[in-house]
């Protein structure tokens, strides 16, 4: 029926088509998030079959009333628009699906993982065999050149406190407990004993030699104590004055020299250059400064290292024998060799007659007149706690441990501290590059090369010696076999740290595993905890036990879907 058109608000058809659109964009964003989203194909406008025809298609203008309000529940909503119904459907679907995805990807995450864990886990004996075996190559490749002895001890973060030796001498197999000498390592005793005795107020690191010896050495009047320490005078070394103190003890092994007088020996050579804010190496500070000790205390200085050093730390094996004694090392003990190295060294200041290979056993017992210059002996095991102990830093006061550790270059890259040899953030030699923050001190005396660092980056000490002198470059060769698989643990992280194996019997196991093996030997140290936690191979039963549990999680977490989407 067609009356008169009346008054109306509704809008034009035309309009209200245009302004269409917006009114959907609006209405969908005024419902619940994923209750209004287009389908992929929205569905058509259904119409009843035998509807009649509306006026709008009649051309009749405008009508009397407003629209149709919106269908509700209609499989064919306005504006092309899906049902909530189809809208949960299809939301749903999508949920299930990234569940399922999401949780493939961390099964197959965890199963990656476990695989890596146990390939990568190695126990406290796998590590410990294959580390000999690698010392055990380079022992092997350098022995032609009278290396007839290698010992090697590490204190690790993951396996705790280990041992390696290697080697005999005269068909005796090497052992665990062989004494040997420290050399210049004895510089760092030397300084951790002098450092104390100024906590105490007993020296001023500050006050000049002069004060304490007066005028018996003029060159050290205006060198203070602190300077003698970080080798920052220009005193020579008295190991490298040509025809003085080396060669009189290779004329005569038994003549026994006074500190006093292997000081003005070298002090007749001309001073060194000037230092500017480097150090210069010179065992002659550190007789210096053991006699300035001795008169300041009225104590040997034999007495005082074993009080304010050894005792403290329980070294029991490491000694500081009196300067007149014969010099020879506690039983057992190895035997010094000279390397082709050492020969040169010593035909330039003088003492001929040594040729490579030869035994140094008369020669090395002379080194006791330099006391704390590098006259000590000790064993493997005590090297390493002494290692442990950062060279003493362990019995200094924080503030002592800081000033002790202001280093200057000696030589690339070399650097001195107190009594403190250091390698800071740079590297041993480029040629074997060894990066990484090792201090404490190395020592090479008549038949011996020796090592003891400490890394507070790795948490882990390193000791090794071999009996030749002059060798230095291999024991740091030693180092970075170790150093390098620490890197590699760090970088890889392997399960928990390990409990160290028992200690080796009396008859010490060699490196093969055969007790009858006479050319060397392998153990962990003596039974203790380590760093880190459990063992390794204990620790696998949990891990494996926590990610299956985790996976079965996972997997029953891809069926667990139900109508919402919240999870």
């Amino acid at each position: 029926r067609v009356s008169t058109p009346k008054r109306s608000t509704a809008l034009p058809i035309s309009l209200a088509a245009a302004l269409r659109p917006l009114r959907s964009r609006v209405r969908r964003s005024l419902r619940p998030p994923g209750s209004a989203r287009r389908v992929s194909t929205p569905p058509k406008r259904l119409q009843a079959p035998h509807s009649k025809p509306s006026l709008q298609s009649a051309g009749l203008g405008r009508v009397d009333r407003e629209p149709d309000p919106e269908p509700r529940g209609s499989s064919a909503p306005d504006c092309g628009l899906a049902s909530d119904r189809q809208i949960r459907r299809v939301d749903e679907r999508r949920a299930s699906v990234r569940t399922a995805n999401f949780s493939a990807i961390m099964l197959a995450a965890w199963t990656a993982a476990l695989l890596a864990a146990r390939v990568g886990a190695e126990t406290t004996d796998e590590w410990h065999a294959r580390m000999g075996s690698l010392f055990e190559q380079e022992f092997e490749a350098v022995k032609d050149g009278k290396i007839t002895y290698m010992a090697v001890a590490v204190s690790d973060p993951k396996y705790g406190d280990q041992a390696w030796w290697f080697g005999g001498y005269d068909g005796r197999a090497a052992t665990r407990e062989d004494h040997f000498g420290v050399g210049s390592i004895s510089k760092s005793f030397g300084a951790t004993v002098a450092l104390q005795l100024a906590e105490e107020g007993v020296l001023d690191l500050e006050q000049t030699v002069g004060h304490y010896l007066g005028d018996q050495f003029p060159a050290y009047d205006n060198y203070t104590l602190k300077e003698c320490l970080g080798m920052r005078t220009r005193i020579p070394d008295a190991f490298n004055v040509k025809d003085s103190f080396v060669k009189t003890m290779f004329e005569d092994p038994s003549a026994r020299a006074s500190l006093e007088t292997i000081i003005e020996d070298a002090l007749a050579d001309p001073l060194l250059p000037p230092l500017g804010d480097s150090a210069a190496y010179s065992t002659t500070n550190y007789l210096a400064m053991e006699i300035l000790v001795e008169r300041a205390t009225g104590r040997p200085m034999r007495d005082l290292v074993a009080e304010y050093a050894l005792e403290p730390l329980g070294l029991s094996e490491t000694s500081l024998p009196p300067r007149d004694s014969s010099g020879k090392l506690a039983e057992p003990a190895s035997r010094p060799y000279a390397g082709p190295s050492c020969v040169e060294e010593l035909e330039e200041v003088g003492a001929d007659g040594v040729d490579t290979g030869w035994t140094l056993d008369e020669i090395f017992p002379a080194l006791v007149v330099t006391s704390t210059g590098g006259g000590m002996e000790s064993t493997i095991d005590d090297l390493l706690k002494w290692a442990k102990s950062g060279a003493g830093d362990a019995i200094l006061s924080p503030e002592t441990v800081a000033e002790r550790h202001e280093f200057h270059t000696m030589g690339f890259p070399r650097k001195y501290g107190l009594g403190l040899e250091g390698f800071p953030h740079t590297r041993f030699d480029p040629r074997l590059n060894v990066p990484g923050a090792w201090y404490g001190h190395s020592g090479d005396s008549f038949g011996f090369a020796t090592g003891a660092w400490k890394s507070d980056d790795y948490d882990a000490s390193f000791a090794v010696v071999v009996n030749t002198c002059s060798f230095l470059m291999f024991t740091i060769r030693i180092q970075q076999l170790y150093q390098q698989d620490l890197e590699a643990r760090l970088t890889t992280p392997a399960p928990t740290a390990t409990t160290p194996a028992p200690a080796a019997a009396t008859s010490p196991a060699p490196a093969g595993g055969a007790s009858s093996a006479p050319t060397g030997g392998a153990s962990s140290a003596a039974p203790t905890t380590p760093r880190g936690g459990s063992d390794a191979a204990s620790s696998r039963g949990p891990t494996l036990v926590a990610a299956l549990v985790a996976a079965a999680v996972l997997l029953l977490s891809a069926t667990a879907v139900t109508g919402t989407t919240a999870w």
